[in-house]
């Protein structure tokens, strides 16, 4: 009777995650609270404690996205493939902004890198490229008077370059560029893509 009387609450609470993460099986609620806890104890700048994920009165500046990225990369970087991985796309299935999703792509992208799983990579890269427009202003603004680098580009770049799609990769090179975007070794693979 108290747990049916227990008011939810935490920082699941405040973001309004509380039904995702009660329809999760019980592994992946013990996924969730792994990753959370490595968070609290690992870095030192995240605001909580380990209690905070579901009880108390919690004011985040995280989203459901941003949060549920966390965690994965939290986990990416435990070597927890597999749990990052999971926990990414239901980063991406939940509102957000363009910005945040590519932030997301961006980590999923390297979890894909570590893998090797070239299928993925050129999905997760061409995706992060036809969102560009839609983040572009905020990456922008985010890093001022710096050039901004966007790994997908130079991974999906790699990706059509590898598949002999010569003209398409060298579209997207040039694109970026104009763009504004830094691209590691932009002559030497323009270069390399207008050999015939």
């Amino acid at each position: 009777m108290i747990n049916f009387l227990k008011k939810k609450g935490g920082i699941l609470g405040a973001l309004g995650l509380t039904d995702w993460f009660s329809s999760l099986s019980r592994d992946k609620k013990k996924k969730v609270k792994y990753a959370f806890s490595l968070k609290v104890t690992k870095d030192l700048s995240f605001p909580y404690k380990a209690g905070d994920l579901e009880r108390g009165e919690i004011v985040t500046s995280y989203t459901k996205r941003t949060l549920l990225g966390t965690l994965a990369q939290t986990l990416l970087l435990e070597g927890d493939y597999e749990g990052a991985e999971w926990l990414y796309l239901e980063a991406l299935k939940m509102e957000g902004t363009p910005y945040e999703e590519h932030l997301i792509l961006n980590d999923l992208l390297l979890l894909y890198q570590k893998l090797k799983n070239f299928t993925k990579m050129e999905e997760v890269s061409k995706r992060d490229v036809e969102l560009f427009d839609q983040y572009k202003e905020e990456l922008f603004r985010r890093y001022k008077n710096s050039q901004p680098q966007v790994n997908s580009f130079s991974v999906y770049i790699y990706m059509l370059e590898r598949k002999g799609k010569r003209e398409e990769a060298l579209r997207v090179l040039d694109y970026a560029l104009s763009e504004g975007l830094f691209i590691p070794f932009a002559e030497d693979i323009r270069k390399r893509l207008m050999v015939k």
